[in-house]
């Protein structure tokens, strides 16, 4: 994002940018020309009137700005008479810095247009709620006491009345002039008198210029000014198709707009979009939304057929960027010493220009970690994008092994337990967990495909544990847990690991180590997670099958159908041993995977069968059958061998009943506790009833 649009002459400005271009006439001059743009509807407009239609359409919905403080319109009695000086003074002193016009009346009281310090909208809506009757009128009278006492603190005793109140730049402009027409001798804060007459318009400016400086106004945003960009060479169909998608997914509601400028080297598409969509609801753009915004559009751009990713500051490895007025300080301070700036703009913009690697983004976040940024530089080369970007990212990888740079103090730690979805080996897996989170080795513990992690964080550690204390009640995760995990999830990705991540616990830090609590709840989670759960069982049953299925003999179709028979007794058999929903569809998916295995070695034993037929027949041998007989024969029989699915089974069963028992034992000791707990309960109520009655008896 690069600019916002607040008022109709700054949106006419970059719709006019949007749909013109400057180019180069026969006679070296320049004139501009007009280039198609298009809406939210698809709609291609390039001419100015299509434009203006435009602009009208949005301006229609615009914001005016609004002013922070107002300028009000006050009536001031007086109790007693007093002179001009004396009157000047009090002013001043009730004033303070801020500027005022005023003017006495034959009556005696004086009419004062001022700039207060007072909330605009507040102090109007009081003034008209006095005005109607309806609604509290609490800010009007509390600032016209303030001023009240501000005048006697001076030594003046009078009675002040709030008239009006502006809420804008262009209504305060407005009764500025009327004042100085209507009021006779208006005098300004300086004292000095405003003469009337055809002039008055010009005083009235000159004024306003004086006052702009002290009136704080606010310019909302009405619309905001994107640009998408991408490498030179990039087809510009596929990016406008990819720019126009992309903006009919995020900003769903709002209106658009958006022109290609095909002049620069990079294909680049501009894009206007509301502020609001047509509900009113604001579109924002923090910097995480942004980064989002950014991933998302380079994801869009892939399906497009764009070679793009999104990289941020940091991925390059690059310092903080300078503005325009910081080098131009800078240049300013080596020629002339009068326009010297701090050490800090100085090194802002030499590091910026040499190419530093910034030191917080080496340690912000878990980011000093050579491995990811290797792995960055990769996928840079594979997608093409430019040497600079490559060799940052090289850069960035060389310094983050350096064993200087140190990670900053966490302020808390975070126990998570990490579900891995393909099959590592634990010492990889316990590799990439480590890379992705920081964590030490003695708070790392893996138990197959589940590895559990004591890790420091930088996140909220208190707004973690409220959320984990909600999350029964809780339809979603909170947004602390959940930014948490989709962060570690991204970085366990960029190592290699897809993992689901559960947060399980978060506990402060105490001297850079965790808590002893959080330690014992991480050494008790890992002894949980060396007994395998039935269902981790299960899980492993298939890939035990597969590895044995291609170390089996080869069978023939009648052994291998006995075989069948024979495990899918044993299925049924371990059918019947599970009671929970989650194991019986454990077994289900287990059933219908080793039906898929058996299904694919029959074809593989009939395969085998069909060439050995055909060799058979050629060299004028036996037939199969015969073969075949003759191995059943009982002279010539062999002892068969163990079937693999069989064995798998068994093991699968002797699991099945551990794991009953286990879970009954855990029953029985959660009932006695349960149990416990209820007669503490009724022996502390019957504690109550007796004092209960032994107070009624001694009253």
């Amino acid at each position: 994002m690069t600019s916002t649009v607040s008022s109709r002459a700054s949106a006419a400005g970059l719709i006019a940018y949007l749909g013109t271009r400057d180019v180069e006439t026969e006679n070296g001059g320049k004139e501009k020309v007009n280039i198609p743009i298009a809406d939210q509807n698809g709609i291609t407009i390039t001419t100015r009137e299509g434009r203006a239609a435009v602009l009208s359409e949005w301006v229609s919905e615009f914001r005016e700005a609004y002013t922070v403080n107002s300028v009000a319109t006050l009536s001031i009695i007086f109790a007693d008479d007093i002179d001009d000086t004396v009157l000047h003074d009090a002013l001043n002193a009730a004033m303070g810095s801020r500027p005022f016009l005023y003017s006495r009346h034959p009556d005696g009281h004086v009419s004062v247009y001022a700039v207060t310090d007072l909330p605009a909208r507040k102090l109007a809506g009081a003034l008209r709620a006095r005005g109607t009757g309806e609604g509290s009128t609490r800010a009007a009278e509390n600032a016209e006491a303030d001023f009240a006492r501000r005048l006697a603190d001076a030594g003046i005793s009078a009675s002040v009345r709030i008239l009006g109140a502006s809420v804008s730049e262009k209504s305060s402009r407005y009764f500025m002039e009327k004042f100085l027409r209507t009021e006779k001798g208006a005098r300004t804060s300086a004292g000095e008198t405003v003469k009337r007459g055809p002039s008055i318009k010009e005083q009235a400016d000159t004024l306003w210029r004086e006052w702009s400086g002290h009136i704080r106004s606010v310019e909302p945003r009405n619309a905001f000014h994107v640009i998408f960009s991408a490498r030179a060479g990039t087809d510009a169909e596929a990016m406008k198709r990819a720019v126009r998608d992309f903006l009919g997914e995020q900003v769903a509601g709002h209106r658009w707009i958006t022109a290609h400028h095909p002049e620069t080297g990079h294909v680049h598409v501009h894009a206007m979009i509301s502020a609001r969509d047509d509900v009113g609801k604001a579109l924002r753009f923090t910097k995480p939304e942004l980064y989002e915004w950014r991933e998302k559009f380079a994801a869009k751009a892939r399906e497009h057929g764009i070679a793009m990713v999104a990289t941020r500051r940091a991925d390059v490895a690059a310092t903080r960027p300078y503005s325009q007025a910081q080098v131009g300080a800078y240049e300013r301070g080596r020629s002339d010493p009068r326009y010297l700036k701090t050490l800090t703009v100085s090194n802002r913009v030499e590091r910026k220009r040499a190419g530093v690697v910034d030191g917080p983004s080496l340690t912000n976040g878990n980011l000093a970690l050579a491995s990811k940024w290797q792995a960055a530089a990769a996928v840079l080369r594979r997608v093409g994008a430019r040497t600079l970007v490559i060799k940052a990212a090289d850069r960035f990888a060389a310094a983050a092994n350096v064993p200087t740079v140190s990670m900053l103090p966490a302020p808390g730690f975070v126990l998570l337990q990490v579900e891995v979805e393909s099959g590592l080996d634990g010492a990889t897996m316990v590799a990439a967990v480590r890379n992705a989170t920081g964590a030490s080795d003695q708070f790392v513990s893996v138990a197959g495909k589940t590895v559990n992690v004591l890790t420091p964080t930088t996140a909220s550690v208190s707004k973690i544990e409220r959320e984990i204390a909600r999350e029964a009640d809780a339809v979603e995760l909170g947004g602390e847990t959940q930014a948490l995990t989709q962060a570690l999830q991204a970085r366990l990705i960029a190592q290699g690991l897809r993992a689901a991540v559960t947060v399980n616990a978060a506990g402060s830090s105490k001297d850079g180590a965790p808590s002893p609590w959080l330690q014992r709840r991480f050494e008790a989670l890992s002894q949980d997670a060396i007994a395998p759960s039935p269902t981790t069982e299960f899980r492993t049953l298939v890939s035990d099958i597969k590895q044995q299925k291609e170390e089996a003999m080869p069978l023939s179709l009648e052994q291998f159908d006995e075989r069948v028979a024979r495990a899918n007794k044993s299925m049924d058999r371990l059918e019947t041993m599970v009671d929970s929903s989650g194991e019986r569809q454990a077994v289900e998916e287990m059933r219908r995977e080793i039906s898929a295995l058996f299904a694919e070695q029959r074809r593989d034993i009939e395969l085998q069968q069909i060439p050995s037929a055909v060799k058979s027949g050629e060299a004028g041998g036996t037939s199969p059958a015969t073969r075949a007989d003759e191995a059943r024969s009982p002279e010539r029989a062999t002892p068969p061998a163990a079937d693999p699915a069989i064995v798998a089974q068994q093991q699968a069963i002797a699991a099945g009943r551990t794991a009953r028992a286990v879970r009954e034992q855990a029953g029985n000791a959660k009932q006695a506790n349960e149990d416990r707990r209820q007669q503490a309960l009724r022996q502390a109520e019957q504690e109550r009833q007796r004092d209960n009655g032994r107070d009624g008896a001694e009253r």
